[in-house]
């Protein structure tokens, strides 16, 4: 799993090079997750922890506060599904997408895995045919304001495109998952504009309107992390806990997550000429050290 999940809950309080340095973590940690293959995992119902079920969805898209919602919801006692574990459902990716599983039982399969929310793995329409599920919509302010940080965030599907992303099996399995969440959703299904501010400005808007519109409104909490504690808590029924409400994964941490990200695209290489530079190396000193012996055993 990776180690990204913050242990600040008040992270915009931290300074910029903080952060930086704590996304420059976040970004190692993901690589190392990359590299290790889980997808051959079973996934048939026998893989079973804590069973559960199913009981919230996070709805929002990226960068709207979605990371301190799941944390607020792990304080009440959920176990979420969020970016740190979407590298651990690959095999249920691979199976829906070979037509083994559809996405019923994708949900059934991650309750028995213990989890009870998710904000990576359904979408409104799937949650409208369940009327015993609860969704959660995060917004930010302005459209405006969502583009600005998506906008840090969108180039991590270019990064996985690159090498050496794109041989790690894991990123593979993947692959198809992330293009929805980065290239599609965002864009109206126009995944060439991904990066256009318009289309990423018009899409939030659309969105928006038509996640509300598709979920009845009491099954629904359009929810903006400046309110706190208060909206979320009478939504689920909880007493408002103690201490601050989260606030975290600050454009900074992103931007050093990204940063570590793209310096591997470059440095990559390094991972092959190094060991084959101190092969050599150690070849021709063996070689020079055998010479020396045989010129010697000559004299002799």
């Amino acid at each position: 799993r990776v180690l990204s999940r913050p242990n600040h809950v008040q992270e915009q309080n931290e300074g910029y090079w903080t952060n930086i340095f704590r996304g420059m973590v976040v970004g190692w940690e993901t690589l190392k997750v990359f590299l290790v293959d889980e997808e051959d995992e079973e996934y048939y119902p026998e893989y079973e922890y804590n069973p559960t079920t199913i009981q919230i969805v996070g709805l929002g898209l990226g960068r709207t506060g979605t990371t301190s919602v799941v944390m607020a919801l792990e304080i009440l006692g959920y176990t979420v599904i969020h970016d740190d574990e979407h590298t651990e459902l690959t095999d249920l990716w691979t199976a829906n997408e070979r037509g083994d599983i559809d996405m019923d039982e994708f949900h059934q399969l991650l309750g028995k895995r213990g989890y009870n929310a998710t904000f990576k793995t359904a979408n409104n329409e799937w949650v409208a045919k369940h009327p015993e599920i609860k969704a959660i919509l995060t917004v930010r302010d302005t459209p405006d304001q969502y583009v600005d940080s998506w906008l840090v965030a969108a180039p991590f599907i270019r990064l996985l495109e690159q090498r050496p992303f794109c041989w790690m099996k894991t990123v593979k399995a993947l692959m198809p998952s992330f293009e929805s969440e980065f290239k599609w959703e965002t864009t109206d299904d126009n995944p060439d504009k991904y990066l256009d501010r318009e289309t990423l400005r018009d899409n939030y808007e659309d969105y928006v309107e038509w996640v509300q519109d598709t979920i009845p409104p009491e099954r629904l909490l359009t929810f903006n992390v400046k309110q706190g504690w208060g909206p979320l808590c009478e939504y689920l029924g909880y007493p408002i806990p103690d201490g601050p409400f989260p606030h975290v994964h600050t454009r900074s941490k992103l931007e050093g997550e990204m940063f570590f990200l793209e310096l591997i695209t470059w440095i990559w290489p390094l991972a092959i000429i190094v060991p084959v530079a101190f092969v050599m190396m150690v070849g021709k000193l063996i070689s020079s050290m055998f010479s020396q012996t045989q010129k010697k055993a000559k004299c002799a």
